[in-house]
């Protein structure tokens, strides 16, 4: 089988990019040829077709160059890319695949694509990472307030605008709106065959506040690789947060809580998003450590030193590998009871889960991992066997197999 997989980035840089990358070798594994369409970027890895890719877009510099030129080019390039739809297609009559698999695309490549796969009668198939096809916003979640907000349900878009959902801004969210109305009116759903949510949570969200039929989403979780299982020995004496250090991630409440227990240590690993720099630049406690970005096996060495890792995410979270990642290494998690992690962390079984946003219940869960470590160190034992039983990569490539070859298993719930 000839697959081609549809994802922004071209590197390991978030959940998105890491499933696309893994899933690509995994297909390989098993004897399919695999290729790849992104965005241009100087952190892709090597790919034969990255003649093809979409051209960068920086929507970070044109949003500070508040123009109405930029707007207008924001528009074009994020609604409807006809640039992405040429080049999608010449990928399409020089592979010639049996299977389009679509990662995230919104705003860089955009679901132009999907148009050039109907076209040509290829099956179609969409993981789901996030919210977008129900919110303007991608994360129901309301960006100046941090609060979740479910207002587009049932496709009333328009009150994305009202609410200035998005960076508080009327400009980007008039803009996050008409994408959202006009993908409607292009019927993409319809025109793709599948749709995959690695969670139960997203599953449920997507067909309550959305049109689609549940019988055209099924729930199949996330893989990781064999090598990924590797569960270390003893418990650590520091916290670890790690991934795009972000508002959303939850972080100033992280960093609120460890004032609160001076006697924990947490070290802070991922890219800081421009609007958190000073803040994070700033004075921070003197238990909290900010390591900057790591990879590879130096992070795998900061994930298996820790005592417990930490999710403390105030939006609906999809499924962290964040949290995969770690209960691969037999490292258990203190997460926000929210979205998918409920699914992943039930309460003292393989980790504690508080309310988001909550300063003192973070604080009191720390304090419980720090004062507990026979505790801790066995829900790390019970998360590593549940993550190798629910998300190992065999049972993950027969299911979506049978989605590939249009047969589809329907949703699954599992705790």
């Amino acid at each position: 089988m000839r697959v081609v997989l549809v994802n922004t980035r071209h590197f390991r840089g978030d959940g998105a990019s890491t499933y696309t990358l893994n899933l690509g070798e995994l297909l390989r594994s098993h004897g399919h040829e695999v290729a790849f369409f992104a965005m241009q970027d100087p952190r892709n890895l090597a790919d034969p077709n990255s003649d093809l890719f979409v051209s960068p877009i920086d929507f970070a510099e044109l949003n500070r160059a508040k123009s109405v030129v930029a707007g207008i080019n924001v528009m074009k390039r994020s609604i409807y890319s006809w640039e992405a739809r040429n080049n999608f297609g010449r990928l399409l009559d020089r592979v010639r695949p049996d299977v389009i698999h679509i990662q995230n695309l919104h705003g860089h490549i955009t679901p132009s694509i999907v148009t050039e796969g109907r076209r040509r009668r290829i099956r179609v198939v969409w993981t789901l990472h996030d919210y977008k096809l129900v919110c303007p916003n991608t994360h129901l979640l309301i960006d100046t307030t941090q609060a979740t907000c479910e207002a587009c349900s049932g496709g009333a878009f328009y009150q994305a605008a009202l609410r200035r959902c998005k960076k508080g801004s009327v400009l980007a969210s008039l803009m996050a709106t008409a994408e959202a109305y006009a993908h409607r009116w292009l019927r993409i759903q319809s025109q793709v065959d599948h749709f995959i949510a690695p969670s139960a949570f997203l599953r449920h969200k997507v067909v309550e506040m959305s049109s689609l039929e549940a019988e055209r989403i099924s729930h199949l979780p996330y893989f990781l690789p064999e090598d990924a299982y590797r569960p270390a020995r003893g418990l650590g004496e520091y916290l670890l947060f790690y991934g795009r250090v972000t508002a959303i991630k939850g972080v100033r409440t992280l960093v609120a809580a460890m004032r609160e227990v001076p006697s924990a240590r947490l070290k802070i690993v991922g890219r800081v998003e421009e609007s958190l720099r000073e803040w994070l630049g700033g004075e921070l406690p003197p238990n909290v450590e900010y390591l900057g970005p790591r990879f590879g096996q130096e992070l795998t060495e900061l994930i298996g030193g820790a005592r417990a890792v930490v999710v403390p995410s105030v939006w609906y979270e999809n499924q962290p590998f964040s949290i995969l990642e770690s209960f691969a290494a037999a490292r258990s998690v203190i997460a926000s009871e929210l979205g998918g992690m409920t699914e992943l962390v039930p309460q003292r079984e393989r980790g504690l889960l508080v309310p988001p946003g909550d300063v003192a219940a973070l604080a009191q869960a720390i304090r419980t991992v720090v004062a507990e470590p026979e505790c801790v160190a066995r829900w790390g034992e019970q998360a590593f066997r549940y993550a190798r039983r629910e998300h190992a990569a065999t049972p993950h490539y027969e299911r979506l197999l049978t989605l590939y070859e249009g047969k589809g298993y329907g949703a699954r719930n599992v705790r």
